[in-house]
């Protein structure tokens, strides 16, 4: 049983306090947010205007009430927690715990959010409190890092890290690590020696900043903002204290001199140059332009992200052919990156035993605090454990490293990962909020939780199930697009649920849902003639086509987009209207194609971070399998026709997307019966039991005939009274006009009169043809292809 926490006492109003209270506030939990009375309220009403976005609605802010530390301490004898998040000091941290234990009752768990001071020694003057005392350390921006870090001190009780556990874990959505006393826990300690060894290896070489965050960004599986952008979105002023603490706190430790700070540091903070708050920093924009700060000339040129071709060729290889290839190029951006991934390596292993439990641990601290899509000790053992440790010491043979080491030939096995502390692998937690869990992910080499049985699979998707009566659709394509093969697989798996099963669910094991329709194909079928019809001729060229562009992807089944377009209309129709409960299961991006896919499930299980909506204007089309039909049908709904419609054409016309689950209630993308959890891994755990409550009900699918007003030729001349305004001004172009009327001809049912009633199959007629139309603009294939190349939309 998961542990209930009806009120939170967040202490410190700042920026971080602040946050923390909106992540309890998001969750529905009251929250105290104590600061002194001067400003307490004042931040607490900033909270709104947070970047990025604290709140998952702005309704969310009614959770959260201001308390005054000279007024109100009386108030956190009704909080089950309370979570100290002041300044980094242990004197200010100290004075506050004498000042606020009076007032707490027996049972309350006290922690301090510290992310760099001894936990216990911020708790030692507690007294009868400090059983009930730990850290719980959150990433910053609390709302999107996934990581807390719990800590306990000498004299924690073991049972309330247990019931955080499982609180954090499905009530707030967080990954839970274990992490020892040690300065900078696990996650900091190593990403910023990761930093701190860029920096060092950047200066030794040479290597610009532009050039080091080409080499340590998206290339290497790690987040686009790489090294140094990180540390200009940050704060390079966050960056040098941290430093400065680090070169204080470790003292002894062999790569010490890495975090003594750099002058270039001392002097970007010297000039106020910080970053991003300071709209300066390694990073300016200027009209429109990136630019990269130059240590030598101490100014600015256009920023520079091209990588030695021998190098980008060695990153496009696996994983595990990248270390000795590396080491023996000699170019220094090979050099450089060589140097990364050894120091990481080492400096890992030499203080593993120290700060955590297992190499798990700093794996997954990497991924949930850093975003690396490969933890170290993964990426070490993927390069074969004992042989990239010989490269290391060929280097060095008095580098230092662990005695544990020379006798591990693998971190991960199938019994779970290398602890050096108990000589042994350890396997995962076996705490009861794990069992909701149940495709947990693992890391390289361990061995997978839950495979399922497979029904069928090919190169786009896996449909199967786990021997309960409800099949799993899932999605292999990349960003879970949609293409012809998934639209036909959809197709199939629909029939065979009917017939052998009593609920299918749409759900990926790892984000997006579903990012859109695959654009490729789309354009490809234009370029080719091949929106209409296919003959003797388009046949030709489209084998012409796969001869002279032998790296882009196979389009050997490609059909006319007129047959695809109605093909996915069945498709999506046949899910909306099934025999059996469909649930979709979403998390992240739901965009176009994909939002289509969840509007036409029966029921939606939806991850809080879900970013929902119809994009199909940034690529010079509309929504053509069913996404404006269903708009069309949820208006319909709505006492007030014109303004729902109104609002729902801004949506499409404007390609916004919700901000967040609760966000796309609003938008129409979701409904009240729809569930919105924050543990991203619980979403098919969910879905099942959605599943069997609709079973249990005795689900039955609406009439697929049923009928629903529209708004008409009224309601379509009231929104593009708007649109000739915004043509006049300028503020669209020609060509978004012409998407946008038809969008609102598709919206409003075309030239009939208002609350004219219409079917299903009416919109989705007048969704086809206008996709064709619109297909077949060179204005529209330009802004396909612009999508493909530049990842942005064109406005032309």
């Amino acid at each position: 049983m998961i542990m209930s926490i009806n009120q939170v006492g967040i202490l410190g109003s700042g920026v971080m306090g602040a946050q923390i209270a909106a992540v309890f506030a998001n969750a529905n939990i009251p929250t105290l947010l104590f600061g002194y009375e001067a400003h307490v309220k004042d931040n607490l009403n900033n909270i709104i205007n947070f970047k990025p976005k604290a709140l998952t609605h702005p309704a969310q802010q009614s959770w959260i009430t201001a308390a005054s530390f000279e007024n109100d301490l009386s108030r956190l004898s009704d909080c089950d927690l309370v979570i100290e998040a002041i300044i980094e000091d242990i004197d200010a941290k100290q004075a506050l715990f004498k000042k606020i234990t009076p007032h707490l009752n027996s049972e309350v768990i006290l922690a301090t959010n510290t992310s760099s001071l001894s936990v216990n020694q911020v708790g030692e003057k507690l007294g009868d409190f400090k059983s009930r005392f730990c850290g719980i350390h959150f990433f910053n921006p609390p709302r999107y890092m996934p990581l807390i870090e719990l800590i306990s001190t000498e004299e924690t009780d073991g049972g309330i890290l247990d019931n955080l556990e499982g609180f954090f874990t499905s009530e707030l959505g967080k990954n839970i690590l274990y992490a020892k006393d040690e300065s900078g826990f696990i996650a900091n300690r190593i990403g910023v020696f990761s930093i701190a060894a860029c920096i060092h290896h950047a200066q030794r070489l040479s290597l610009g900043f532009d050039t080091v965050d080409a080499l340590t960004g998206v290339k290497l599986k790690r987040p686009k903002s790489a090294t140094f952008r990180t540390a200009d979105l940050v704060g390079l002023d966050i960056l040098k204290h941290v430093f400065e603490q680090f070169e204080r706190a470790h003292t002894n430790d062999p790569w010490h001199h890495y975090f003594k700070t750099p002058e270039w540091l001392n002097t970007m903070v010297e000039n106020r140059s910080l970053g991003e708050k300071t709209k300066g920093g390694l990073y300016k924009k200027e009209d429109g332009i990136i630019k990269a700060y130059q240590l030598e000339s101490q100014s600015y040129i256009e920023a520079n992200y091209d990588i030695d071709k021998s190098v980008k060729e060695i990153l496009k290889k696996d994983t595990s052919k990248q270390l000795t290839l590396l080491k023996s190029n000699k170019h220094p951006q090979a050099q450089f990156l060589y140097s990364v991934i050894k120091d990481t390596c080492l400096y890992s292993a030499y203080h593993l035993k120290d700060i955590a439990h297992s190499t798990r641990d700093i794996d997954w601290a990497l991924h949930w605090g850093f975003g690396w899509e490969v933890g170290i000790f993964e990426y070490w053992q993927a390069n074969g454990v004992q042989a990239s440790l010989a490269l290391f010491l060929q280097d060095d043979a008095d580098v230092s490293t662990p005695n544990w080491i020379n006798g591990v030939t693998d971190f991960y096995t199938d019994k779970g990962a290398y602890s050096p502390s108990e000589d042994d692998y350890t396997p995962y937690s076996k705490h009861v909020v794990y069992d909701r869990q149940l495709h947990r992910p693992t890391l390289m080499g361990e061995s997978k939780h839950g495979q399922g049985v497979i029904i069928f699979e090919n190169d786009s998707v896996k449909f199967f199930h786990e021997n309960d009566g409800i099949a799993i659709f899932s999605l292999k394509t990349k960003l879970h697009t949609l293409n012809l093969e998934v639209i036909d697989s959809l197709k199939q798996a629909i029939e065979i649920s009917e017939q052998d099963f009593r609920a299918m669910i749409l759900w990926q094991d790892s984000t997006p849902f579903c990012a859109g329709a695959n654009l490729y194909e789309i354009v490809a079928g234009a370029k080719l003639g091949m929106i209409d019809h296919q003959n003797l001729f388009t046949s030709f060229k489209k084998k012409a086509w796969q001869l002279l562009k032998p790296n882009l992807p196979n389009i050997d089944n490609l059909k006319p987009i007129n047959e695809v377009i109605e093909l996915l209309q069945r498709v999506l129709m046949s899910l909306k209207y099934s025999k059996i409960p469909t649930i979709a299961a979403v998390e992240g991006l739901a965009l176009g194609g994909g939002c289509e896919l969840l509007m036409h499930c029966n029921r939606r299980v939806t991850h809080t971070e879900s970013y929902i909506g119809l994009v199909e204007m940034g690529v010079g089309l509309l929504p053509a399998g069913g996404g404006c039909k269903e708009m069309a049908r949820r208006a319909a709904k709505h006492k007030d026709l014109f303004t729902t419609l109104a609002q729902y054409f801004e949506q499409i016309g404007l390609a916004k997307v919700s901000e967040s689950a609760k966000l796309a209630i609003e938008m129409g993308y979701l409904d009240d019966n729809d569930v919105i959890i924050s543990q991203r891994l619980e979403l098919l755990h969910v879905a099942k039991q959605q599943a069997k409550l609709m079973i249990n009900e005795h689900y039955r699918p609406e009439d697929v005939d049923q009928a629903f007003r529209v708004g008409g030729a009224s309601a379509k001349a009231n929104i593009l009274a708007q649109l000739t305004n915004m043509r006049i001004g300028e503020f669209i172009s020609q060509h978004d006009e012409l998407i946008a009327q038809k969008i609102a001809d598709v919206l409003c049912g075309g030239e009939v009169d208002a609350n004219t009633e219409v079917n299903s199959q009416y919109l989705l007629d007048l969704e086809k043809t206008h996709f064709i139309e619109l297909l077949k603009q060179d204005k529209t294939q330009e802004r396909i292809e612009h999508m493909l190349i530049k990842h942005k939309p064109l406005r032309n």
